[in-house]
């Protein structure tokens, strides 16, 4: 009996056609960054000395996977392309809690702080940020996905 043998052509298109198939459901695979993680970080501790922070990183993401990650944040454009900028230590403005109203627990400034920044051709701006004096780094942050790794 003869087994009977696909065509080259059957055999080497299957294997492209479902890599394709990955990329087009890839999120990854449609992002491309205009800005760079050096460009955003830069941006975002435009005033602060660098030196003045344990732990500095940025990652790119659509926004809506920064609103699932954390309440807080504003619920506009969730297919915007961000980047989010984290940072260990005094970032940020400081809470106002008003008159006599300073939580037992606020050491005096924050402990953490992010920025967002939409990733568009032009100018670097600032778009959101979030600040708190709970731990040393926000907690959402190291699960929240990467779409620039690896780029």
């Amino acid at each position: 009996m003869r087994a009977l043998l696909a065509p080259p052509l059957i055999t080497m298109g299957i294997p492209v056609v479902a890599l394709l198939v990955i990329l087009a459901l890839n999120p990854a695979a449609r992002a491309h960054p205009h800005l760079s993680s050096q460009a955003v970080i830069a941006a975002a501790l435009k005033g602060y000395d660098r030196r003045a922070f344990s732990r500095v990183e940025a990652k790119l993401m659509f926004r809506h996977d920064l609103e699932r990650a954390d309440s807080v944040v504003g619920h506009t454009n969730h297919d915007d392309l961000i980047w989010v900028v984290a940072v260990s230590g005094n970032y940020g403005i400081s809470p106002s809690f008003g008159c006599c109203s300073v939580p037992a627990d606020y050491p005096g400034h924050n402990t953490w702080g992010i920025a967002d920044i939409v990733d568009a051709p032009g100018p670097i701006q600032v778009d959101e940020f979030i600040t708190s004096y709970h731990g040393d780094w926000p907690p959402f942050f190291d699960r929240l996905p990467n779409l620039a790794a690896g780029s």
